[in-house]
């Protein structure tokens, strides 16, 4: 009861730190709760939308980041009463998580970061131009330590296994394990 109150009142923060400092960037909606710290960061739009739910990760403590990665144009959007726990999500171009979704110390990213190249400030540049969106779907359940590629969905209502490697669009109300990560087989 009281870790929800605390929650509470630091999601209130967070919500009126960055409507103060972000210059309309960052976006956090009503009921935001924050079990953990939060980082935010990046020349991007984040837009967390109502009764999202954010906690440490219980296996190693890792808080929860979003940032978006060396373009203005870059967003990330976390839709109504998404959970998020430990995860970290990077952005080059669009990350989205869809209402009701749930995610758990998973590594989200829609680009490679980083090129080969001698030129260090094109490297980043170059990444982000290749940059393909990651979408979790509505009611979607990402495992621990899983990770979503560039260009990768997760279907509405799927699970993705914990330590899977998501490289794709993936169906609906599908489970996905493995490396890469493929819908199991019934029976």
């Amino acid at each position: 009861m009281i870790d929800d109150v605390v929650a509470r009142m630091r999601g209130r923060w967070y919500r009126l730190r960055y409507k103060l400092t972000s210059g309309g960037r960052v976006q956090i909606g009503k009921g935001f709760r924050a079990y953990s710290a939060v980082d935010l960061g990046g020349p991007g739009r984040i837009r967390i939308g109502e009764n999202v739910t954010v906690r440490r990760d219980p296996f190693d403590h890792r808080s929860v980041s979003l940032h978006t990665m060396y373009s203005s144009g870059a967003e990330i959007v976390i839709e109504d009463e998404v959970r998020l726990a430990g995860t970290h999500i990077s952005a080059g171009k669009l990350v989205k998580v869809e209402r009701g979704a749930w995610v758990e110390d998973a590594r989200i990213m829609d680009s490679d970061m980083h090129v080969v190249s001698s030129d260090a400030g094109s490297r980043h540049q170059d990444s982000v131009a290749d940059a393909r969106d990651v979408v979790i779907g509505e009611n979607a359940t990402v495992g621990s330590g899983a990770m979503l590629l560039k260009g990768a969905s997760v279907g509405r209502g799927s699970l993705v296994r914990p330590g899977s490697v998501v490289m794709r669009p993936t169906p609906e109300d599908t489970v996905l394990a493995g490396f890469p990560a493929r819908p199991e087989e019934k029976g």
